[in-house]
């Protein structure tokens, strides 16, 4: 019963997200690493799935995070879960949505992550054999979950702590992504747990924040965390018995363990490897025009989005031989022939799915385009 709850929630939500971590150890952040001389991409792309579970955190904690995303042009219930964003893409997408939003609210949003969206990494760990085993997957192949900074294992005298060094403390917005990861990576431990039949241990759970001035934000923290909590530490830690790390996970099976482990490993290298050669500014001007259904923002939206005067964002791309106009038009041709030859919709569903108003006009279009009706392409 177990493996096939598993299943439906993989095949509902199967879209992934960093990059691949050494056990107990921590790379140099790789969040906003890029290669200056070249403006190219020097580091992987991310599921979606981060943010929209931001979006979302955000909505039940009563922010009004609609209205800050119609201001870039984004319709929350438009994102295509599919997606992927390169970091710095999105990180200018948070720091519209979360100006203002104090860190602290992180606790709740955090909370509002689900385990629904780790697709194949879900699998993965709850078919590993011990907690130690599934504890340094999800460090392995932290590169498809929520997380923007750095996990590790951490085992000494008796004791084992899962670690996590957030990519910046230092601005309101680092704190607020931070709050939410460390509250998020929390519930995730919980679900998880649950979900295998096990019972969560004590849990010592060490801060990187201070302590909260207000008595009420404190006790919240405690109600969520546990009375065994620390603040002011040097990162983030969930600390447990070195026992708890031999225990057999009820729901371990090693064949579907290797089946869930390669699709995990090729998802990282698709991430990895997809549009690599693109200039940095094309590139995320296609990401950012790519990440909804039906919806595309406008050249004014988009360059607010990315934190650039819309003249400057115009001058650029002429500068690089393209234009805002271009990387729509070619980003739409392509879905457009996508949505075709994966013929499961009629040629109104895919006009919709566009952007159209009407199936005429997008007929119009693609003729321009390629000389023939969608019809008679799809024959």
């Amino acid at each position: 019963m177990f493996l096939s709850l598993a299943i439906f929630l993989y095949m509902k939500h199967d879209f992934c997200d960093i990059k691949i971590d050494i056990f107990g150890n921590f790379q140099k952040s790789h969040f906003a690493v890029k290669n200056g001389d070249q403006g190219r991409y020097a580091i992987m792309k991310r599921s979606i799935l981060g943010l929209m579970y931001l979006i979302q955190g955000m909505r039940n904690a009563g922010i009004d995070v609609d209205t800050r995303l119609k201001q870039i042009g984004i319709q929350a219930d438009a994102l295509d879960p599919s997606s992927i964003i390169h970091p710095s893409l999105e990180w200018d997408i948070q720091k519209v949505i979360g100006e203002g939003v104090k860190p602290e609210r992180g606790l709740f949003i955090g909370q509002h992550y689900a385990l629904a969206g780790y697709g194949p990494m879900l699998m993965l760990l709850v078919t590993c054999e011990t907690v130690k085993k599934a504890l340094h997957c999800g460090i392995q192949y932290q590169s498809l979950t929520h997380l923007f900074g750095q996990l590790g294992l951490r085992e000494s005298k008796g004791q084992a702590a899962l670690i996590y060094r957030p990519v910046d403390l230092s601005t309101e917005m680092g704190l607020l992504r931070a709050q939410c990861e460390i509250s998020g990576t929390f519930k995730f431990i919980q679900d998880i747990y649950k979900m295998v039949g096990l019972s969560l241990p004590d849990i010592r759970v060490e801060l990187p924040f201070p302590s909260p001035d207000s008595i009420e934000v404190y006790q919240q923290f405690q109600d969520y965390y546990g009375a065994d909590l620390h603040f002011n530490c040097e990162q983030a830690a969930f600390c447990l018995d070195q026992d708890v790390l031999d225990i057999k996970i009820p729901s371990a099976d090693a064949m579907t363990f290797r089946v869930y482990e390669a699709k995990c490993i090729a998802e990282i290298e698709r991430l990895n490897h997809e549009e690599l050669e693109k200039h940095s500014l094309i590139q995320r001007v296609h990401d950012y025009l790519e990440l909804q259904h039906g919806v595309m923002p406008t050249m004014a939206e988009t360059a607010l989005a990315l934190n650039l005067p819309e003249r400057t964002l115009r001058h650029q791309l002429q500068q690089l031989n393209t234009s805002y106009k271009r990387i729509r038009e070619q980003l739409i041709k392509h879905k457009a022939l996508s949505l075709i030859e994966y013929k499961e919709y009629s040629i109104e569903v895919i006009a919709e799915l566009l952007g159209y108003s009407e199936p005429a006009a997008f007929n119009h279009a693609f003729k321009r385009w390629f000389g023939r009706s969608p019809r008679q392409y799809g024959r």
